[in-house]
């Protein structure tokens, strides 16, 4: 993974690409579960309204297909905050809104058509053997998840391009980098 420090174009393909990446290294180094993951690096590099620990806390119970049941895979529960956050109108309506659902179910059956499913159950069925596989394949997940968000992000704003925060969307953590940032979050609490 190359550093972008040129910045002038980057494309919208790669900004996605590198969330994905970030986001899986979030989650493979334990550092966050898959939907925090999502939420927390789309929310980060996009210059969102929430702070780490708001976008934490909203993603907490959304992990291990919702709160353990096995359903919808974190990554894309993640990555529908992560759409409601960017491109949702802010207004109450009873059929919602239309731009945001719209949005999300392209992201589910993106990710489906991808990976074979959108059920953590049934994908974590083909991990069930390891735990060191079951890790690298839902970081994958979860870097496909934030992935395909960020690009329906950038296609409906474009003009996000421009408030990318390149210094964290650069960072790549290693175990004992990851360790270092939970002990010290813990030390904060």
């Amino acid at each position: 993974m190359k550093p972008i420090h040129d910045r002038q174009s980057p494309t919208a393909e790669h900004i996605s690409r590198r969330i994905g990446e970030r986001a899986g290294n979030l989650f493979r180094t334990r550092q966050l579960w898959c939907s925090g993951a999502v939420l927390v690096v789309t929310n980060r590099v996009f210059g969102g309204d929430l702070t780490q620990d708001q976008a934490i806390r909203l993603a907490a119970g959304l992990g291990d297909g919702m709160g353990g049941t096995g359903c919808i895979c974190g990554g894309l529960n993640g990555g529908a905050l992560a759409l409601g956050l960017f491109l949702g109108n802010g207004r109450l309506s009873p059929g919602g809104d239309r731009a945001v659902l719209k949005a999300t179910r392209w992201l589910h059956d993106q990710f489906k058509t991808d990976l074979g499913s959108a059920c953590c159950r049934i994908l974590l069925k083909k991990d069930a053997d390891e735990t060191k596989s079951r890790l690298d394949a839902c970081g994958r997940r979860t870097a496909k998840a934030a992935e395909l968000c960020a690009a329906k992000i950038l296609q409906h704003r474009p003009e996000l391009i421009a408030r990318v925060d390149w210094d964290y969307l650069n960072q790549h953590d290693g175990r004992f980098e990851a360790r270092l940032n939970i002990i010290a979050d813990q030390l904060k609490r």
